[in-house]
């Protein structure tokens, strides 16, 4: 099986439509992933703390921790963020409580372009970057991005602040942070979607709106694909008349035979759009994911790794 990320990939930012399944993709690549033996870190935006729940852990933190056998995850918030890079700066919390938390200093920070998002992404770079007993500390980080837009802004935020700076420390630092969010070798994308058209015309425009970024993904998963009802849907017309006297039968092999022809129409346009054959998941009855079921999604995504 084609591996479309590759073994020198670092980070992976999974992009999708708000509601298509992209925390249960990253949990799943996740625990995929770490069952290979890779150290991995699942890092979560704005405070979100919807990964731990998928592994029966309550509450946020801001460091990693274990949800599973090599398995960490942590969520980021941009005040946490920026505290982080301002005590790297100044090494004296106090001095950044009284410069960075006054009330002239900390609307104005909060109002700046993109620094929220730049500073996410800042930690993110700090996390590849760290070391543990002379190796990285994480073979592989994955970030499960906000929704379509706020994730776009969020990976052009490096290159806002460079725009809107030109020169010094906030420059220099974006320009570090885009280096490693625009290589190739080391950060990829993974668009998520499900067969729903509206969520098919957005995927889409998400890949179109990534302009040089294209280049850059990895893959497109088709999250919660049942299997076809027949081998050959265009005969079901022919058929259908046989259940006329059990009409509730007949309806539920209408439905069934619908969202089999939404899902083929929208594998043929992700493919045709994107140039990549989407990885379909299965969709699994059960809602409350336990870590069996993340086992199963997880397999199934074994061509992303």
């Amino acid at each position: 099986m084609v591996r479309v990320i590759s073994s020198g990939t670092r980070i992976v930012v999974v992009m999708g439509k708000g509601g298509v399944g992209k925390t249960t993709v990253t949990a799943a690549l996740g625990v995929h992933a770490a069952s290979q033996g890779k150290r991995v870190l699942m890092v979560e935006a704005a405070g979100a703390e919807r990964i731990p729940a998928l592994f029966g852990r309550t509450g946020r933190s801001y460091a990693a921790r274990q949800c599973a056998p090599n398995l960490y995850a942590l969520s980021i918030t941009a005040q946490e963020a920026i505290e982080d890079y301002v005590m790297l700066r100044l090494r004296v919390r106090t001095l950044y409580k009284l410069v960075f938390r006054n009330r002239i200093v900390g609307p104005f920070i909060n109002a700046v372009p993109g620094l929220q998002d730049l500073v996410h992404l800042g930690k993110i770079y700090h996390l590849e970057e760290s070391t543990k007993h002379g190796r990285p500390e994480w073979d592989l980080i994955l970030f499960d991005a906000p929704s379509t837009g706020h994730g776009l802004s969020m990976l052009a935020a490096p290159q806002t602040m460079m725009a809107m700076t030109r020169t010094g420390p906030f420059h220099e630092n974006a320009a570090v942070v885009e280096r490693l969010f625009s290589n190739r070798q080391k950060t990829r994308l993974l668009l998520v979607a499900n067969s729903d058209e509206m969520v098919i015309n957005e995927t889409l425009d998400l890949y179109d709106r990534l302009e040089d970024r294209q280049d850059q993904v990895a893959g497109v998963v088709l999250n919660e694909q049942m299997e076809q009802p027949f081998q050959d849907l265009a005969a079901w017309e022919r058929l259908r008349h046989h259940l006329d006297s059990m009409p509730e039968a007949q309806q539920l092999c209408d439905k069934a035979v619908r969202r089999a022809q939404a899902q083929n129409l929208a594998t043929d346009r992700l493919k045709e759009g994107i140039g990549l054959a989407p990885l379909g998941l299965p969709f699994l009855l059960d809602r409350d994911l336990k870590f069996s079921q993340l086992e199963i999604l997880g397999q199934h995504l074994e061509g992303c790794l």
